[in-house]
């Protein structure tokens, strides 16, 4: 197993978004925020959601609280409609056929399917590199802008 580490930011990674599917070791630093300097640990856990701009669902068992995360409900739901985790990605505007970002949003309350939201707090993990058995970049959480922030760093703990 890799140690989590930070890694350098490189778009060219993120292609490699398969790469997420599965069990991983979390963890969420705080660099910004009353928190500042504490981390949080956890599982993540992604599956497959055959859907654009959405191909993996899940849920994870860290403690935002303890990063002065908002938590948007209990981001260990495994609902489908209301997920504790969505991985949204969206094109890259200079190649439609790769991603140009990839971002963890955490929080069955901002993940409902069947609502849109428009405005709200949110915690959101923002995918900088992606390699075989770890991923990582920065996180935020806020209501109208960040309030805290950070970086994260997943590392797979099962076989793809």
């Amino acid at each position: 197993m890799t140690s989590c580490r930070a890694g350098e930011p490189d778009d060219r990674t993120l292609d490699r978004v398969g790469y997420l599917e599965g069990e991983h070791y979390l963890v969420l630093s705080a660099s910004l925020g009353p928190l500042a300097g504490d981390s949080v640990f956890g599982t993540l856990t992604l599956v497959r959601r055959d859907s654009i701009g959405v191909p993996f669902y899940g849920w994870t068992d860290v403690q935002l609280d303890d990063v002065g995360a908002h938590r948007l409900g209990n981001p260990s739901s495994t609902d489908i409609v209301a997920p504790g985790v969505l991985v949204l990605t969206t094109p890259d505007p200079s190649d439609p056929a790769r991603p140009g970002s990839v971002i963890l949003r955490l929080g069955p309350q901002a993940n409902r399917s069947d609502i849109i939201r428009f405005d709200g707090a949110y915690t959101a993990l923002y995918v900088r590199w992606i390699e075989a058995d770890a991923f990582g970049g920065d996180w935020a959480s806020g209501m109208s802008g960040p309030e805290v922030e950070g970086e994260f760093c997943a590392v797979r703990t099962n076989s793809p």
